[in-house]
């Protein structure tokens, strides 16, 4: 199993997450780091821990689509090492496309955001976040029931229970894995402690993303790595 952490991004600082409620995001405040610079928090958070992955999500893009390409270009280059997964609410095959040029990163496709569905059939390489809150499914219906569309992997994100402690949404799950037999899933969403991660590892799931449980100090580095051997 893979630990992502998950850096959200707004007002040019990393805030912490929760529940889904943009509006009402706070700066971060850590156990790993003093810091709120999105390149100082990257850097403690790999002193803790030599994690290969990390999640970038841009509030600001993903609110009203401005995209800080030059942000994105400096942190990729001063963490070459690191392979980057970045979501900054793409609607468009054009924006994909300009994004999709940058080495370094994977573009993610979230379902709550994108207006030109027909780009899952080009992304295939890609991302697909299925996002749901308030146990409805965010976006177009069809990006849902045409599982045949999704690339190989996909984000089960479940926005009620980020920041929340409520452990993931394991129904979720079970159900889009019937809807897609053998996609790789990566979950976000609820973990809260490393049973939580052991349930998920029986679950078979292979990649996690997490944040919270990072930061309040509920995982430390040998729970991280006793889960990811």
């Amino acid at each position: 199993m893979e630990i992502i952490p998950v850096i959200d991004l707004m007002g040019g600082i990393v805030v912490h997450a929760r529940g889904g409620e943009r509006q009402s995001y706070l700066p971060l405040q850590s156990v790993l780091t003093d810091h709120v610079e999105p390149i100082k928090v990257i850097a403690d958070l790999l002193a803790f821990y030599s994690f290969k992955t990390l999640y970038l999500a841009d509030l600001d893009a993903i609110t009203d689509q401005t995209l800080n390409i030059e942000l994105y270009r400096q942190i990729i280059k001063v963490f070459p090492q690191i392979s980057f997964l970045l979501d900054v609410g793409i609607q468009t095959q054009q924006q994909w496309e300009v994004l999709n040029k940058l080495s370094g990163l994977t573009v993610v496709i979230a379902s709550e955001s994108l207006s030109e569905i027909e780009l899952l059939q080009i992304a295939q390489d890609g991302i697909l976040s299925l996002d749901f809150q308030h146990g409805v499914f965010l976006g177009n219906n069809e990006i849902l029931e045409q599982a045949e569309h999704w690339p190989d992997t996909i984000i089960m994100m479940n926005l009620d229970a980020v920041g929340a402690q409520t452990g993931p949404d394991i129904s979720l799950l079970k159900q889009l894995r019937t809807q897609r037999e053998g996609v790789n899933i990566i979950v976000a969403g609820g973990v809260r402690n490393v049973q939580d991660l052991m349930c998920l590892k029986q679950e078979s799931v292979t990649k996690v993303l997490i944040a919270s449980a990072l930061h309040n100090g509920m995982l430390d580095s040998e729970s991280i790595q006793m889960v990811q051997k």
